[in-house]
């Protein structure tokens, strides 16, 4: 009996030193020193999502008169530094003219002028791109730059009062985008960006011209410049 006490004792004692120690020998305590729980969980980490509405001016370079621009952007923050997402925007340009067809003095002195609109059109162009981009995380400001690729739709729509004729026309094609910026935090769930960008396509179209009897292609270049703001929010 004496004995057993003993070894009961000593089984007791030693306890805390083996619940302590792994199986190659190192402590709990050596292995948080050298693997700090920052490096071994950081897998655990979820990807941070962004939701951004975004607007801005579009200059084609095959067009007189500017663009402007709104559009929708999400991505999601891979790593520190690349973020991957998809956008799609809206270029829009129109324009329309009119002529005045008479005036005249209602019955409370009011000069009432009647106008027509002699012609009228506008322009409709949709990119919708994925995107990889890389940013620099360096606190207050965050530049970042980056580039996307996929297709662009443009449909033209026209209207000429002294004729009559409506013209329509839908176009599509590959395009791409290259774009370069700024952001500013807003605490740690908003943020507002500036950047420039570049889209580069040729879009086109294929019909049937039953007066030739021939297959017809046309093609309208749409590369140009822009500047574009966004406000963006996490989820």
């Amino acid at each position: 009996m004496k004995r057993l006490a003993v070894s009961m004792v000593l089984l007791l004692a030693a306890g805390p030193a083996i619940a302590g120690t792994l199986s190659d020998g190192w402590t709990r305590s050596e292995v948080r020193r050298y693997y700090p729980s920052s490096s071994y969980r950081s897998h655990d980490k979820p990807i941070q999502g962004w939701f951004e509405i975004r607007g801005g001016v579009y200059d084609a370079a095959s067009t007189t008169k500017d663009d402007w621009t709104i559009g929708l952007k999400a991505s999601g923050q891979v790593t520190q530094i690349v973020q991957l997402g998809f956008t799609t925007d809206l270029h829009r340009r129109e324009n329309a003219g009119r002529t005045i067809t008479s005036t005249y003095t209602d019955p409370a002195g009011n000069v009432v002028t009647t106008s027509t609109t002699a012609v009228q059109n506008e322009s409709n162009l949709w990119p919708v791109m994925a995107t990889l981009e890389f940013r620099l995380p360096t606190g207050v400001l965050e530049p970042y730059v980056g580039g996307g690729a996929g297709w662009e739709f443009l449909n033209v729509q026209a209207y000429d009062g002294t004729t009559g004729l409506n013209y329509s026309a839908n176009y599509n094609g590959f395009g791409y985008q290259g774009f370069g910026g700024i952001r500013i935090p807003l605490g740690s769930r908003a943020r507002v960006s500036g950047e420039v960008y570049y889209n580069g396509s040729t879009v086109d179209r294929h019909f049937f011209d039953p007066v030739s009897g021939f297959e017809i292609e046309e093609s309208v270049d749409v590369n140009g410049v822009g500047a574009r703001g966004g406000l963006s929010f996490a989820f």
